[in-house]
């Protein structure tokens, strides 16, 4: 779960990814941001959650599997966190920018309590997002359905993790810590292998276009 901003947004560029050849992602920087740590859990705070783990601690798993995947492919990843530390969301965004990200993606968990048989991952792109961040997107949705993994499609939000970059980004969220299968999918080691696969096939997709 992200939490929204305010802050005024920011004009992204439509910079084409750099041209790679079949599965291979040698020469694409991508940065892996694994949502929330630390002192916060993320979702698994909400009224609701029927998660054992935390979404920090699922996300995080998810992320680190796949930043091995995408470096096997090639891929130049930078990882936000590898640890159960505080990020701030200022200095996720800035790492974005500061490696000239080719892709920037974020991974978390969402909760609606008030919805409890709410299900399914959902992938969002800023406001104002640039044509390479809808392609990526698009791909990425795509992808979970090749996976057999249930996609709400994609939406967009005024994230900061979005927002606060000039680079293409999207964020994932892998499914809801409040409904009771996802959350047990969730919970699984070989379910979050599946969402990793997943996601990295969307961005060898995105890569290969």
């Amino acid at each position: 779960m992200h939490r929204p901003e305010i802050t005024p947004p920011q004009p992204l560029p439509s910079k084409p990814p750099p041209r790679v050849t079949g599965r291979s992602l040698r020469g694409a920087t991508i940065v892996v941001d694994p949502g929330h740590g630390g002192r916060d859990p993320g979702a698994w705070k909400a009224r609701g959650v029927l998660s054992r783990l935390p979404e920090k601690t699922i996300v995080l798993d998810i992320a680190k599997q796949l930043g091995r995947l995408l470096t096997e492919r090639g891929a130049n990843v930078v990882m936000t966190r590898t640890t159960d530390v505080d990020v701030s969301l200022e200095h996720r965004a800035a790492v974005a920018e500061r490696s000239h990200a080719d892709l920037f993606v974020s991974i978390h968990a969402d909760s609606l309590p008030a919805k409890p048989d709410a299900s399914g991952a959902k992938v969002y792109i800023y406001l104002q997002a640039s044509a390479q961040s809808q392609k990526a997107a698009l791909r990425m949705v795509g992808a979970f359905n090749k996976a057999g993994i249930y996609c709400r499609g994609l939406d967009r939000r005024n994230f900061h993790v979005l927002r606060e970059h000039s680079r293409p980004a999207m964020l994932i969220e892998c499914g809801f810590l409040t409904n009771r299968d996802d959350a047990r999918k969730l919970n699984t080691a070989s379910y979050r292998s599946t969402l990793a696969a997943a996601i990295a096939d969307g961005i060898g997709d995105y890569f290969a276009q």
